[in-house]
């Protein structure tokens, strides 16, 4: 008897509400189209923005990334492509190399590449403007991706001129062997 009373005791206070308000009130269905619709708008949100590395490193053409057995993930960090053609920074050819794989001589000052310094500076403005806006410290890193045939010269030649840019952290790219 309980249970009969608990529903006409529902069905009074319901009535009494619709009556107040002016209008009968109805309920609410949600389908499955919905539900699937909202599912995979999260499920596509979620993967963007947590599937994705924050660097993406695509090798210039021609250029032969060396093979390591490292398993340490990649650091985000300004990356300089260095080929047997040419040193690339942010899609941009700064360099152009010689037939021997060596640096133009018209770009070089010492072991100052110019070229390539003028653009690193500005990169560290940035970074660092942007890293004192997020209240955070610069980390001051580069992505160094080089060709497995290069010149030991030419990877001292970049590294110093990162340095004198005021980038104090060095990553080497490399593309994970098996085993």
């Amino acid at each position: 008897m309980s249970a009969e009373s608990d529903e006409a005791f529902l069905a009074r206070k319901a009535a009494k509400r619709q009556s107040r308000r002016g209008f009968v009130e109805e309920k609410a269905i949600l389908g499955m189209t919905s539900l699937m619709d909202a599912i995979t708008i999260i499920v596509v949100y979620l993967l963007k923005n947590y599937g994705s590395d924050p660097v993406v490193i695509a090798p210039t053409q021609g250029q032969k990334v060396p093979l390591s057995r490292a398993d340490t993930p990649i650091q985000d960090g300004v990356p300089i492509y260095v080929s047997q053609k040419s040193i690339t920074l942010a899609e941009k050819r700064v360099v152009q190399m010689d037939e021997t794989g060596e640096i133009d001589p018209s770009a070089l000052q010492g072991h100052l590449i110019g070229p390539l310094y003028d653009l690193l500076a500005e990169e560290a403005d940035k970074a660092k403007q942007m890293a004192e806006g997020k209240g955070e410290e610069w980390e001051g890193r580069v992505i160094l991706i080089g060709d497995q045939n290069l010149k030991f010269s030419v990877l001292v030649d970049v590294m110093y001129t990162a340095g004198r840019a005021e980038f104090r952290e060095y990553a080497f790219c490399v593309v994970q062997q098996g085993g």
